[in-house]
């Protein structure tokens, strides 16, 4: 007769020795799984600049080459030929979905929400009801490219505002959007403050918009000819603005002299305007209730 052999346990320090081999290998599995989820969310978030833009560009064919305004406010009269209607004023207040709706890019995108936010993007705000919903949008459109209702800026005028495809001087070097920082997002606009260009960089600064760091220290950028690419900054300055109590951006010029950051958004933003344009309006901030509107912004509809 035979005896059964019995089955050996694991003693303590091999059990020891295979979780610590588990450990190891965790260790090194989990930077990459993180760096891939990086690369994935990098990919969507390319892919929804590229749908955003030929959403741009089909509104502009069916409209004479016009391109849709970077900003107007909902009680605007010229809101209705805005990329994106309302603000998302950093973290206190979402836009709704019907704001997103009206812009006019909207239907071009196949009435879709989710290419207007990077999926990076995981901010929580409170709607206009009060409830903690993720934002709606987190791209803004170059001021230049359309205005704010078809203008720059007070401070801006002498700085070419882009009114047509045709008009866009060297498309694959002026950006169209990019991703922004979810405590700096507002309305539909990212303003490059072109102070200092070119050649004067101690003048260099923000103005409370600031670039996403959606990806690794980097942003997206769409540029006119339709391309999309991500830049990583360079100067800490740029990753880490100083920030409100509330942890809001500060409406306020920020300096930040001899930012390569800023050098390089200016390089790509507009250049001066030659002949300079009379503006004959008033501040943008005035426009609704401007009794009339047509002094603004290079859309009307018939008999306006």
């Amino acid at each position: 007769m035979f005896e059964a052999k019995r089955k050996r346990a694991f003693t303590l320090i091999e059990l020891l020795v295979v979780i610590a081999i588990i450990a190891i290998l965790a260790a090194l599995l989990l930077p990459a799984l993180a760096k891939a989820k990086q690369t994935a969310t990098g990919i969507a978030c390319m892919n929804n600049n590229r749908q955003l833009m030929v959403a741009w560009n089909m509104f502009a064919t069916d409209n004479d080459g016009r391109i849709p305004y970077a900003s107007a406010y909902y009680q605007e009269p010229t809101v209705r030929f805005s990329w994106a209607v309302g603000t998302v004023n950093n973290p206190t207040f979402n836009e709704s979905e019907n704001y997103i709706t009206k812009g006019v890019i909207y239907k071009y995108v196949g009435n879709s929400d989710d290419v207007f936010r990077c999926p990076a993007d995981t901010s929580m705000v409170k709607d206009n009801t009060g409830r903690l919903v993720k934002r709606e949008r987190s791209y803004s459109m170059n001021i230049f490219m359309g205005g704010w209702s078809g203008w720059a800026f007070w401070g801006d005028q002498e700085w070419e505002v882009y009114h047509t495809l045709e008009g866009i001087g060297n498309p694959s070097e002026r950006f169209v959007l990019l991703d922004m920082r979810p405590n700096s997002i507002n309305a539909g606009n990212y303003r490059v403050d072109m102070s200092g260009w070119p050649d004067k960089s101690n003048l260099h600064r923000f103005w409370q918009d600031y670039p996403g760091v959606y990806h690794i220290d980097a942003t997206m950028f769409s540029f006119a000819d339709g391309h999309c690419d991500k830049r990583r900054w360079l100067d800490e300055r740029t990753k880490n603005p100083p920030e409100n109590p509330d942890g809001t951006i500060p409406n306020r010029k920020i300096s930040t002299p001899n930012n390569k950051d800023v050098y390089w958004m200016q390089e790509r933003t507009t250049r001066r305007e030659t002949p300079q344009r009379k503006y004959t309006g008033p501040a943008y901030a005035y426009t609704a209730k401007l009794a009339n509107w047509p002094y603004w912004g290079y859309w009307k509809s018939p008999g306006e």
